[in-house]
């Protein structure tokens, strides 16, 4: 008898905890209503990222960089990610976690990233970010009850630029090959989490003019060259262009 009582005891001790760290569980589920957009106003496609982050007691988001990872980790903190759906918004997506884990106190952003390559397709490196605005709620996150940068709908906006990770090397033009009113350049001292942006003028006294963005690494993409692997870039010219300068910077 007295055996069996020990195993009963044990029993409700183990239900009990059980219990305790059901408890401890919080549930947060993010959405955004729509329709969000990217910088250039038209809609995120579908599959687009988006990030759930948790921001620290007394801290504020400090974006991502051109890779994804965020520029202050310390204080931020990638919970989840999500994906946009039709009606160009995020879908719903539920988390459960700790309370020790993200504690009361800090704040929760919904991040759309700006994924698309030079072809218009997605799932390249960030090249712009919109985040709604911070909020405390436990329980849910939607944009429609925390504001944030709205676009001309409403909706959320990845207007916001990013930035290469710190140490990025600084990129040069190895070489230049012109004709048919396209220069073909390379791209020497270059890193697969930087976008790159080709840069023209007739004259250095004139302003500067971006002619290809989102110029990225990729396995497809490099070339082997006298410097070692270079990154081709193509730019259309004017036809009868006599005299352009270029200059190669990562965003």
């Amino acid at each position: 008898m007295k055996k069996a009582l020990l195993v009963f005891s044990g029993l409700l001790v183990a239900t009990t905890m059980f219990g305790a760290e059901v408890k401890d569980q919080r549930t947060l589920a993010m959405s955004t209503p729509g329709p969000d957009t990217y910088a250039d106003g038209t809609s995120v496609l579908v599959g687009e990222t988006y990030l759930l982050v948790y921001v620290k007691q007394g801290q504020v988001f400090g974006g991502v960089y051109t890779d994804g990872s965020l520029v202050d980790p310390d204080n931020n903190v990638i919970a989840t990610t999500g994906q946009a759906v039709e009606g160009a918004k995020c879908g719903y997506k539920a988390i459960q976690y700790s309370a020790a884990t993200y504690p009361e106190g800090g704040a929760w952003v919904i991040v759309l990233l700006d994924t698309r390559k030079a072809d218009g397709a997605i799932g390249g490196l960030v090249a712009a970010q919109g985040a709604s605005a911070a909020s405390g709620t436990a329980s849910a996150l939607s944009l429609g009850t925390v504001g944030g940068t709205a676009a001309a709908g409403g909706g959320l906006s990845a207007a916001g630029s990013t930035s290469s990770p710190e140490g990025t090397p600084q990129p040069e033009i190895a070489s230049m090959q012109a004709g048919n009113g396209r220069v073909n350049l390379r791209i020497k001292n270059v890193s697969d989490k930087a976008l790159y942006q080709v840069q023209s003028a007739t004259s250095l006294n004139d302003g500067w003019q971006t002619v290809a963005s989102r110029v990225q690494v990729s396995a497809q993409t490099l070339v082997q060259g006298e410097s070692g692997a270079e990154l081709p870039a193509a730019v259309e010219v004017p036809a009868g262009d006599t005299v352009r300068f270029f200059k190669v910077i990562a965003q």
